[in-house]
């Protein structure tokens, strides 16, 4: 009996969620009783979701309206009742449509930051991709080229793809063989280290060096905490920030200054999806789960992918009444598109 009461309840959950999510309207129990399938009497189903808003289910805004899902059955719908779905075929060609211009240019960061732009087009939520961790990405290659004169910019590359440059002046102008001496000498020494393995050993790793010039070995290895470092927001790729304001739910003034204020903090969303991002398939947080924890509720939808030993993370962010289930294939399937990008 207790079985039956529990499936009952579920169904009623699931419907009112399913129903919000469609309709954005306070749903009746008359239209609960239409669609739940139980075959219970209007007033059973009335008595029902009653309980439910007792137990913090369900709100009902004012008197002679239906009811509207809590934060409390989005969490309890997303755990236990949530169907799973497959990419909407739309979807898919709009994702593919967005990013395919960037896997052609073989850009790590350009890509990332078309798959961000795509999610937030396709979703109409604020789109969030966040690079590999360069910190534990390992070195591939340094290179050295002059820009006229004593100005020379170093580029770092890991092999994971991800790419930083730096411009630095030195004292005189370097022949060619030395620069280039200097390039093979950095990438033979440091290769196959992560880049914070470098910044802690590479006057060591550099020491008694018999080739390359010395001036810019001493450059390198003075700013090498700026040349392998790798600021927090750097990698932080987030657009749709209009797109979510358009959002009924964040009509206010005091919303948008909020979102926009968290739009801009791009550190603590990186922070943020680090903590929730599951390390396989999707991971959902919603209203309090959110680290920013504003009114009306957010919802976090994210997937994490692998760059080899290293791994970023793709996400949404939007109300807390959005389409679970479609957001989720969403997300799955660029974590999945990124990881085969940098397998590639």
């Amino acid at each position: 009996m207790a079985r039956d009461y529990a499936a009952r309840r579920d169904r009623i959950i699931e419907t009112v969620v399913a129903r919000y999510l469609e309709t954005a309207e306070p749903v009746s129990s008359a239209d609960v009783c239409e669609r739940c399938g139980l075959g219970l009497s209007p007033a059973t189903i009335r008595a029902l979701m009653k309980e439910l808003e007792t137990d913090g289910y369900l709100v009902q805004p004012h008197t002679s309206a239906g009811r509207m899902p809590t934060v409390k059955a989005y969490h309890y719908y997303v755990r236990h009742l949530m169907p799973s779905a497959a990419v909407d075929a739309a979807d898919l060609a709009s994702v593919q449509r967005l990013v395919q211009d960037a896997i052609r240019e073989l850009d790590a960061d350009l890509f990332l930051a078309h798959v961000a732009r795509a999610l937030s087009q396709v979703t109409d939520l604020i789109g969030v991709v966040i690079s590999p961790s360069f910190e534990e990405g390992v070195f591939d290659r340094l290179e050295i080229v002059n820009l006229g004169g004593t100005r020379y910019i170093i580029i770092v590359s890991l092999k994971s793809g991800m790419v930083k440059t730096i411009n630095i002046t030195v004292d005189r102008v370097i022949a060619r063989r030395k620069v280039e001496e200097t390039a093979r000498l950095l990438t033979e020494r440091l290769s196959g280290l992560t880049v914070a393995e470098i910044r802690c050993t590479i006057n060591a790793r550099l020491e008694g060096a018999g080739v390359g010039d010395p001036l810019l070995l001493d450059v390198i290895t003075t700013r090498s905490a700026v040349i392998f470092g790798f600021p927090e927001d750097r990698g932080v790729h987030v657009a749709g920030l209009s797109r979510l304001l358009a959002h009924p739910d964040f009509a206010s003034v005091d919303s948008s200054l909020k979102l926009a204020d968290i739009f801009e903090r791009k550190g603590e969303i990186a922070e943020a999806l680090r903590n929730t991002a599951p390390p396989e398939d999707v991971g959902i947080c919603i209203g309090a789960g959110v680290p920013w924890g504003m009114r009306p509720p957010l919802s976090l939808v994210s997937a994490s992918y692998s760059s080899g030993s290293t791994a970023g993370s793709v996400a949404v962010i939007g109300p807390a009444r959005v389409h679970y289930p479609r957001l989720s294939a969403i997300v799955r399937y660029a974590a999945a598109a990124a990881t085969r990008f940098f397998s590639s």
